[in-house]
């Protein structure tokens, strides 16, 4: 009874002061399901991922005009791509690679913390981050952000997104198609 009585008063004390609930979503996945809010911690019923307090997932999501842009109008930027070296060189024959973008690092997304050290140097600059289809990159943006990268952009929907659209503005010259 003391514990109902409590919370009621924490509840009450809550909406009379303004003070708002802290505000759950998914570890970003690139899915829908990354706009749902929770009202406590746990794990996502769409994709299984850890549910992380909203509040830290600070990356900007861009689009394919605008990471182009940000390419083409800022030497200092750094690309990162988390795929595969497989589908980063265009070797993987099990899933579309459709290329990459010029001067990338390329790490893969399930290595990207041991590999941290690689990006320290580049924690205040802009960092670009792409995969494929917009799944692994948000989860690396998140780890970014978390880890003190101060400038983080994700690619929404990642380079499949403009597999079939070579001719479009900065495309041309900041992207390597891969043939097949």
């Amino acid at each position: 009874m003391k514990n109902i009585i409590l919370s009621l008063l924490l509840t009450i004390l809550t909406q009379m002061t303004g003070i708002a609930q802290t505000e759950f979503v998914c570890l970003p996945c690139g899915y829908s399901c990354d706009q749902a809010v929770h009202k406590g911690p746990g794990v996502c019923s769409s994709c299984n991922m850890k549910l992380v307090e909203k509040s830290t997932v600070t990356f900007k999501n861009i689009g394919v005009e605008e990471f182009c842009k940000r390419i083409a109008t800022n030497a200092e930027v750094i690309i990162l791509d988390v795929r595969t070296p497989e589908e980063f060189s265009g070797s993987e024959r099990e899933v579309p690679s459709f290329g990459h973008f010029k001067n990338a690092i390329n790490i893969n997304v399930n290595e990207l913390e041991s590999r941290l050290k690689e990006l320290e140097k580049f924690k205040n600059k802009e960092v670009l981050v792409y995969c494929s289809h917009s799944h692994r990159s948000p989860r690396a943006s998140y780890l970014l952000n978390t880890k003190g990268f101060t400038n983080v952009k994700n690619l929404s929907g990642g380079v499949s997104t403009f597999a079939n659209n070579k001719d479009t503005g900065y495309l041309k010259s900041t992207f390597v198609f891969h043939e097949k």
